[in-house]
């Protein structure tokens, strides 16, 4: 009997720590020592929302004469990145989208603290670029479609205990705690902020009462689609694949662009022309009223995280970093407003 395989939780990691930074030179050589990668030089760190912690790290070399990426992973997942990937390869029917090709693999054991996966080494095109434009969304949203279509088939992951609004009540339990643990006193933070997000997660709770949540890839950025060879794009960060609200797939991708914009030379008018770019394209997918719900509910879930914490790791010192907050602040503000 196969051993259920649960879906990952690993930013809790950051609640209890992690020493993988002080680790990194001791595993490279355990890696090299094992399994003949060469290491050329290290790529960047995981790291949770900003924190000196980390969670895992990607370094670029070579095994074989070939070029190659390895990526430790230091927080043990519920179910390993290396099942996520063959998961998902296994049952993908898309001749463009497929995840990276695995070279060798060692798998979590405890008394290494960590998994290794040497994967072929993906050339830095992604398809969404800061500043990105109309032909990019466009072309994300024909991968989304292609995606939705042809990569989520039969769930290889079991479908979590508990309806959508407890769960969703439970992160943002946790998200405060980290919130807080991180950015005791961010200048960013309003008196009212709390208040707001209380009444998001009411709306959330009330609102998916009676919906069952979707198997999906549960890390779609703007930041996962690759290009590689021909017309092929290679989908990253597949340690995420879970079961989410609806549309949570179609709208995480937004979601992040909007706090990556912060380190970009735009000014507040262009954000949200930027932005605009995405909202357009997404709110052409819902087919019924239901689904129009749905989605708010979806936009709704994302822009209280932002406000709680993920709009948090941007630079305080950077004025455009808090006018993102405000444009998060007051989407959240309209959400509230339409859904109540």
């Amino acid at each position: 009997m196969n051993k259920p395989k649960k879906q990952n939780e690993v930013y809790k990691g950051v609640l209890t720590g992690s020493n993988l930074k002080q680790r990194k030179q001791e595993i490279i050589k355990e890696i090299e020592d094992e399994t003949g990668f060469k290491l050329t030089k290290h790529l960047g760190e995981s790291a949770w929302w900003g924190s000196s912690e980390i969670g895992a790290f990607h370094s670029e070399g070579e095994i074989d004469g070939i070029k190659a990426t390895l990526k430790i992973q230091g927080v043990k997942p519920k179910t390993s990145e290396i099942d996520m990937i063959n998961g998902f390869d296994k049952q993908n029917k898309s001749l463009i989208i497929r995840p990276p090709k695995l070279i060798k693999t060692i798998p979590w054991s405890d008394e290494r603290n960590y998994e290794a996966l040497v994967m072929e080494w993906i050339p830095d095109k992604r398809v969404i670029n800061i500043p990105t434009n109309k032909k990019e969304i466009s072309l994300f949203f024909e991968l989304y479609d292609e995606y939705k279509s042809k990569c989520v088939g039969e769930p290889w992951l079991d479908k979590p205990e508990g309806k959508i609004g407890e769960i969703i009540k439970n992160n943002f339990a946790n998200w405060r705690k980290i919130a807080y643990k991180m950015y005791p006193d961010h200048p960013f933070r309003e008196s009212g902020d709390e208040k707001l997000i209380d009444k998001a997660v009411e709306i959330l709770v009330h609102g998916y009462q009676g919906i069952e949540p979707e198997f999906q890839h549960g890390h779609l950025s703007d930041g996962d689609f690759y290009h590689v060879s021909g017309e092929q794009i290679v989908l990253l960060s597949n340690l995420y694949w879970s079961w989410r609200q609806p549309f949570y797939d179609a709208i995480f991708g937004q979601h992040w662009f909007l706090y990556h914009l912060a380190d970009s030379e735009l000014n507040e008018k262009e954000v949200l022309e930027q932005m605009s770019l995405w909202w357009e394209k997404i709110d052409d997918l819902p087919k019924s009223p239901e689904e129009e719900r749905l989605l708010k509910l979806a936009y709704l879930e994302r822009a209280a995280d932002g406000l709680n914490l993920d709009g948090l790791s941007t630079k305080t010192d950077i004025e455009l970093s808090g006018k993102i907050m405000e444009i998060t602040r007051k989407r959240m503000a309209d959400l509230i407003e339409n859904l109540s």
